[in-house]
């Protein structure tokens, strides 16, 4: 209890319901947790608050916000959960009774859900009772009070929009980006793109202080690459907090301003008072383990992969046996881009039913890059008489230069699509007819391995394109062709993928 109220207690006019208001409304200046609550009647009226730590976590996230402690986050949670109240509708809200001057804009990817959020933010305003407890500092002004923007008399400011709506001559000390696609649209590049653009391009732009200023973003995860993974692939120094509905392994948490830790051991339910382990089994039913893996775990992937299942990823620990066959295989892009599209070569042998991968090169390159590339790698592994090369992009140009030089260069057309490609190799992965490299001996196999998992959601295709063109021309071939070649010693690889 503060001094005041110690005072007031003392004094003559001392009257306890007045006590119990000033300690209620101390209470929520305090605790955004605790001004949620007691706000609560007004956002949800006829139903019943019930707390829970992520609540708590969340709210304390924010505070270190408003303290500037924090300039970027990233929230990731699962739907209804609260996430839109505890972070669009009432932290501009609770912030206002401090710091009535800041100036809020909060984007969703419509402009009917962002300002139903700020409508729910001035409903809290203008309530009876936060003009009670606040209207002394905290007051609408009338010329400026729609419901995508209004402003108080300190020229403190709700601004909604959506993502590629209108932004010119606004600006926001706090940025809140809460839902920025349309989970209908998660496999819409275009869609992905579009967001990350306006996000890059036209929404960063609008602090008023780059440097001071804040950005949060809260949504549920759509896809590896939607605005939670730019912004974490890129390194934008955002602070990140995953909430999966289930905990995957035991987790340590801290709560950044009080300190204390919360530990979720594996299989924990983030909120076990609104779903219980039934109930999430029946939605990753209905929704599928893909969609489910992205919007409740905030995995975008299947903890055992889409198309390649994380069983199916076999091993050599030493060395792999003679091959009867090594081949390169590539995948080249069409120039060095700012996209994801990169080159991708492999070195594969086939010995009797089985697949073993040897050594991978991936990164972007230009035309002269990639046929550089092709020519150490054919230096690296003589033995590899066949050089395999997709029938696209810069394959046939690359070929041309290349023919006169270097033997075995063997175009290859691909037939369906990437993802049609891959299903059809699937079989030889799940007999376990395809080996890798031990992972602590050559490090490009984490990496890799990801890229099946994620396939045909991650970013990179060309490792996985490459693979599957290699294990279909080794596969169309008999398995005793030529002469044995050699043993490999697994780990011998050598590896690199631009950044």
């Amino acid at each position: 209890m503060s001094k005041y109220w110690e005072s007031y207690i003392n004094s003559s006019q001392f009257d306890p319901g007045t006590l119990l208001k000033g300690i209620r409304r101390e209470r929520a200046e305090r605790s955004l947790s605790e001004f949620i609550q007691q706000s609560w009647p007004i956002i949800e009226p006829g139903t019943t608050y019930i707390p829970n730590w992520h609540i708590d976590l969340i709210c304390e996230y924010l505070h270190a916000v408003r303290d500037g402690e924090i300039k970027r986050l990233v929230i990731n949670i699962p739907p209804r959960h609260m996430k839109s109240i505890n972070v669009t509708v009432c932290f501009p809200c609770w912030a206002w009774t401090q710091a009535p001057e800041k100036r809020f804009i909060k984007v969703s990817y419509s402009d009917s859900l962002s300002r139903k959020h700020n409508v729910l933010s001035r409903d809290i305003i203008q309530s009876p009772w936060y003009t009670e407890n606040w209207g002394d500092i905290v007051k609408l002004k009338d010329d400026v009070n729609r419901q995508n923007e209004f402003k108080n008399t300190h020229q403190g400011m709700m601004f909604s929009t959506s993502v590629g709506g209108a932004l010119t001559g606004e600006g926001g000390d706090i940025i809140i980006v809460d839902d920025p696609q349309n989970p209908a649209q998660a496999n819409s590049e275009t869609e992905r793109q579009n967001t990350i653009d306006f996000f890059k391009n036209t929404l960063q732009t609008r602090l008023n202080d780059p440097k001071n200023g804040a950005i949060i973003i809260v949504m549920q995860r759509l896809h590896e690459m939607d605005l939670t993974g730019y912004v974490l692939a890129e390194n934008l120094g955002y602070e990140h907090l995953c909430l999966p509905a289930e905990a995957e392994k035991k987790t340590i948490i801290t709560f950044p301003k009080s300190g204390k830790q919360l530990i979720r051991e594996e299989g924990d339910i983030l909120n076990p008072q609104r779903y219980d382990k039934e109930s999430l089994a029946g939605l990753k039913k209905s929704m599928g383990s893909l969609q489910y893996s992205g919007q409740m775990q905030q995995r975008p992937a299947p903890a055992d992969g889409n198309v390649f299942k994380k069983a199916w990823l076999q091993h050599y620990y030493t060395t792999a046996p003679h091959c009867n066959m090594i081949i390169q295989s590539w995948d080249l892009a069409f120039k060095n881009s700012d996209g994801s599209a990169k080159v991708a070569g492999y070195v594969v042998g086939r010995s009797g039913p089985n697949i073993y991968v040897f050594d991978l090169v991936n990164d972007k390159m230009s035309f002269t890059q990639s046929v550089k590339a092709i020519r150490d790698m054919t230096a690296k592994w003589p033995k590899a008489r066949a050089k395999v090369v997709e029938d696209k992009a810069n394959g046939p140009a690359v070929m041309d230069v290349l023919d006169k030089e270097i033997p075995g260069m063997v175009p290859y057309n691909p037939r369906g699509s990437k993802e049609e490609r891959a299903i059809s190799v699937t079989p030889y992965f799940e007999a376990g007819n395809v080996f890798f490299p031990d992972p602590n001996t050559a490090s490009w196999v984490a990496d890799l391995q990801k890229d099946l998992l994620m396939f045909p959601k991650g970013v990179y295709k060309d490792t996985v394109d490459a693979l599957v063109q290699a294990v279909l021309y080794l596969m169309d071939k008999p398995s005793q062709t030529g002469p044995p070649a050699e043993a490999v010693a697994g780990g011998m690889s050598s590896y690199w993928r631009g950044k």
